[in-house]
């Protein structure tokens, strides 16, 4: 069984059988990624759900709304780092809307 695969495998019976062997592991690897999923519904919904969770964390005065201090204290770093890109209105603060519609656009 072995000797069969190995003529498959390597129908040459001479040359660099280390470089085939490497360079066929990596068209095996290169096609066997074509059919990994992409990253499921579930991951995204889990990311959102956790989003969330820590958004009304992070809002101390219960407003519904984040400043970007409340998002640097609540350990929402990439909230506050990316508050400008996320404050569409710029009125120097986020909601949850918003913070969704950019976590939709990058999941997209």
């Amino acid at each position: 069984m072995i000797p069969q695969l190995r003529r498959r495998l390597f129908p040459q019976p001479c040359g660099d059988y280390a470089m085939k062997t490497i360079a066929r592991m990596a068209v095996f690897a290169a096609a066997a990624m074509l059919f990994v999923p992409p990253a499921s519904a579930d991951a995204y919904q889990d990311r959102l759900s956790e989003l969330r969770t820590r958004f009304k964390a992070s809002d101390r005065n219960k407003d519904g709304k984040l400043t970007r201090q409340e998002a640097r204290d609540g350990g929402m770093v990439r909230i506050a780092d990316n508050f400008s890109v996320i404050d569409a209105d710029k009125d120097g603060v986020v909601t949850l809307a918003q913070i969704e519609a950019q976590m939709a656009a990058r999941f997209r």
